[in-house]
């Protein structure tokens, strides 16, 4: 352009000579406009390009330099150039330019905004336009130096480009080889030019800020992990993003057009309706609703509805719909958790493993019932405050290592209420960890099992107790000898066992009754307890007698003056309710040696001793010699037997059937047999008395009750209504005899009248109306009574008024030949006569004769028992006769 420019001068310059010469001066004018035309031509031109260029959607920089081009035709011998401000308004670069070479170009990149930086650099940071028509005598401009001399620049007007805001967005600067400064037109057409390159530049910031809010926008959408969806007024999609999709199961292309409630459940749509409209009217909604999926999955949404406007009317609705199933779900979870933490009648508490000491953050109501402290006096403390000074070391250091291991714990620990009461905790201890494992907080799981545990100690107590005396029983004796015979020591120590038998006890106890003789056997154990050193045991063996194990003394004279101030105990009468008697005693001593084998063997060997001492007239003591009465060693052989037998249960019930005066089932009665591995069925005449004598017919009675119980379904199944038990009257004796038919029986739920309790008349001879008082409880149960052996004891008959008897057994010595014996006859009339009056049913026993069948018939016996129809038989023996009756 420059060439052309010179060419036009030089043109012009042989006119103006051509015409000085001829004098013609208008010609110079008319030459002068047509340049001015022609200039303005060609900035109109230049100016629609530029305008036209900023219209259309170019690049900046074509843009920009378009204007520099401008510029540079309007001011002639310039190069125009602009830089624009970086994001931090710390530094310059050049952007744009029409004819500026490209070395200088380069070399006006990342110039510091500071005043003494060139034009540029100083121009931006003093906020005016900075001219220098002579750059090489500037110091400013040393950095630029080379290119200057390079290009052989001179001067330069550098002008600062603003928003309206005054906001800074770069520079216009204009070289020239010329040394010049700007006139007022020439400044005029550079501020224009700023002017436009603050409107083209801003319209690019405002495209680009445009651009990237739609893209943000457009990500909000595209990438939101919400399911996010807009609808028109009419409430159809008109879109849904990549998460909606998956929300509702079906593509975009499927969903739009179609309404909202297209997958809400009908219950919901006249809710979900209402909270449209309200949208559509300009109100922002929150609300959950379900919905089913494509899929047929229900998932519960939190919807969020916003009115979408556009010049201040709403145009549709904006949504996002945020899936809280699983936190529904997780929620419910977690109110039903906390319901049955606060339900528990465990106590439950939860502590912070982070922190020391493990304080609790959560303790449930059961645990502050059961502690006495409330939740706040517990949270942020820990259990320690229920440990007293007797809690078990080993409880506790069980519990410190389960939580140094992090493992789990179980234990039992006595802890202390507020009050100061004692309770033992059954304590769970578990351990709580996050998802990488890490250990956060420990749950304690407290179980009040004071009752328990009081329980199995009363149980095991009684379990090795007497419960009368309230010393160790036979069975704890035997451990206590299996033990000191097993010891090691027992080879070198002697151990010896006394076996203690009361003189003339039993007239006693049947003339002043039990609780007279109750009294002696406690007053007995005391006194017998009294003289023994602690370390050596004395037990009750049963009924009358006691057993003692000597391990303190080690000479068989030390043993026998120990033995004879036992006896001595005897010297002074027993007092109990003013009234006194006077007893002695017998005892049996042995000691282990090279023939003792087993403890049961040495307690025999005492009680033959002691049988010895009886033989010999009581009231003494003897050492235990093999040459004893042998006929003694066997009845305590058959002792020692038949507590074999019942921890064996060697024993069988037998059922013999009752019937009607017509001969029809009317019931059985249970009979106990033993069945000895070697010796075969021993007869109940033999080991019942022996039984009673040393109480072991408590533990045969309650197996009896037991097994007929379980028998009974099996009987009743076979037509047979009712099953007749034995009680020992021994039983009657005992504190706990009614508990211990509750417990047997109530597993079988009986229906009343479907066990019958057999009682001998012996039973009313002492403390009646106690025995009435049982009976009636036994009723209760729902047993019936049978008073049986009816004739052959010594019961006043008017007990017969008071008992709850509902059959009476005549006893079958009066049975026996009746229709030729006329006193049976006669005592068996006034039976049947006296309990027809009292509305008891009778039961004739031992019937073996159709004789005497008849006989009973004839004066209205109702049932009857005997050979004559059936003898006792097994369970399966009875069935097959019920079967071919």
């Amino acid at each position: 352009m420059i060439a052309i420019e010179n060419n036009l001068l030089l043109f012009i310059f042989i006119l103006l000579i051509v015409t000085m010469a001829t004098g013609a001066g208008a010609l110079w004018f008319w030459l002068r406009a047509r340049y001015q035309q022609r200039l303005l031509k060609q900035w109109v031109q230049a100016n629609y390009d530029t305008l036209s260029s900023i219209a259309t959607d170019q690049p900046l920089e074509q843009k920009l330099s378009r204007i520099c081009a401008l510029l540079e035709s309007q001011i002639p011998f310039s190069l125009a150039s602009v830089m624009v401000v970086n994001e931090q308004r710390t530094s310059l670069s050049a952007v744009a330019t029409a004819r500026l070479p490209k070395p200088l170009f380069d070399g006006l990149q990342m110039l510091p905004i500071a005043n003494g930086v060139g034009a540029c650099g100083t121009a931006a940071a003093q906020g005016h336009p900075v001219v220098v028509a002579k750059m090489h005598e500037d110091t400013r401009f040393e950095a630029f130096m080379p290119l200057i001399k390079q290009f052989k620049l001179s001067s330069v007007w550098s002008f600062p480009v603003y928003t309206a805001q005054q906001q800074l967005l770069g520079t216009l600067a204009v070289y020239s080889e010329r040394e010049r400064l700007p006139n007022q037109q020439q400044r005029a057409i550079i501020e224009r030019s700023c002017e436009l390159l603050a409107l083209v530049m801003q319209q690019h910031h405002e495209r680009l800020a445009r651009e990237r809010s739609e893209q943000r926008a457009n990500s909000l959408f595209a990438y939101n992990p919400e399911a996010v969806f807009t609808l028109d007024l009419e409430g159809r999609f008109t879109s849904l993003n990549a998460a909606g999709e998956a929300l509702v199961q079906a593509s975009e292309r499927e969903i739009l057009g179609q309404r909202y409630d297209v997958v809400v459940l009908e219950e919901d749509k006249q809710r979900t309706q209402e909270h449209f409209l309200a949208a559509v009217a300009g109100q922002p909604q929150r609300y959950e609703i379900r919905i089913l999926n494509s899929a047929g999955q229900l998932r519960t949404l939190n919807i969020t509805n916003m009115p979408m406007k556009v010049n201040h009317q709403v145009v549709g609705v904006h949504g996002i719909a945020k899936d809280v199933t699983q936190q529904r779900d997780d929620e419910e979870r977690l109110v039903l958790f906390r319901r049955c933490l606060e339900s528990s009648t465990d106590g439950i508490v939860i502590s912070d493993a982070r922190k020391p000491g493990y304080p609790l953050i959560y303790v449930n109501p059961a645990f502050t019932q059961i502690t006495g402290y409330s939740e706040a006096e517990m949270l942020g403390d820990n259990c320690d405050k229920l440990r007293g000074p007797d809690t078990d070391l080993a409880a506790i250091a069980e519990i410190d290592a389960a939580i140094a291991q992090q493992i789990e714990a179980r234990t039992v620990i006595k802890n202390y209420r507020k009050d100061g009461s004692m309770f033992w905790n059954e304590l769970l201890l578990s351990p709580v960890r996050d998802d990488q494992g890490e250990l956060t907080h420990w749950v304690g799981v407290q179980t009040d099992i004071t009752e328990r545990v009081e329980r199995e100690r009363s149980l095991a107590f009684h379990a090795s107790h007497d419960p009368l005396t309230g010393l160790p029983n036979r069975s704890m004796l035997e451990q206590c000898l299996q033990q000191a015979l097993a010891d090691d020591s027992a080879a070198l120590e002697s151990v010896f066992v006394l076996f203690i038998d009361l003189d003339g006890f039993k007239p006693i106890n049947d003339s002043l009754g039990h609780e007279f003789g109750d009294e002696i056997l406690v007053q007995t154990g005391q006194r017998l307890r009294a003289v023994l050193p602690a370390e050596d045991l004395l037990a009750r063996f049963g009924g009358d007698e006691f057993v003692a194990v000597v391990q303190s003394q080690t000479s068989i004279a030390a043993v026998t003056q120990l033995a004879q101030r036992l006896l001595d105990q005897f010297l002074h009468p027993f007092v109990f309710e003013q009234a006194e008697v006077s007893l002695s005693a017998a005892i049996g001593i042995a000691t282990n040696d090279s023939s003792v084998r087993y403890p049961n063997q040495l307690i025999q060997h005492a009680d033959v001793a002691m049988y010895e001492v009886k033989r010999r007239g009581s009231n003494g003591l003897q050492w235990f010699s093999p040459v004893f009465d042998e006929g003694a060693q066997l009845q305590i052989q058959r002792r020692s037997q038949l507590q074999e037998a019942i921890a064996q249960q060697q024993f069988e019930l037998f059922y013999q059937p009752i019937v009607s005066a017509q001969g029809a089932i009317h019931g059985v009665e249970a009979l106990i047999r033993w069945k000895h591995p070697e010796q075969g069925f021993i007869s109940p005449a033999e080991f019942i008395p022996l039984a009673e004598k040393t109480g072991q017919i408590i533990a045969i009675s309650e197996w009896v009750l037991n097994q007929a119980c379980m028998d009974s379904q099996t009987l009743r199944e076979a037509g047979v209504p009712h099953v007749a038990v034995n009680f020992s009257p021994m039983q009657f004796y005992r504190d706990d005899f009614v508990e211990s038919v509750e417990r047997i029986i109530k597993p079988y739920n009986l229906r009343p009248g479907q066990l019958v309790a057999e009682i001998t008349e012996n039973v009313l001879m002492r403390d009646s109306s106690h025995i009435f008082e049982i009976l009636q409880q036994l009723r209760e149960l729902g047993l019936d009574i049978a008073l049986d052996d009816f004739g052959t004891g010594y019961a006043s008959l008017s007990y017969l008024t008071r008992i709850p008897a509902q059959r009476l057994k005549i006893d079958r010595s009066f049975i026996d030949n009746i229709h030729q014996n006329t006193a049976n006859a006669a005592i068996t009339r006034g039976i049947l006569t006296m309990a027809a009056e009292l509305g008891i049913a009778t039961v004739a026993e031992g019937v073996e004769t159709e004789a005497e069948q008849a006989y009973l018939q004839r004066y209205a016996c109702d049932y009857m028992q005997g050979y004559l129809f059936c003898k006792p038989l097994p369970l399966p023996e009875l069935l097959a006769w019920l079967n071919h009756k």
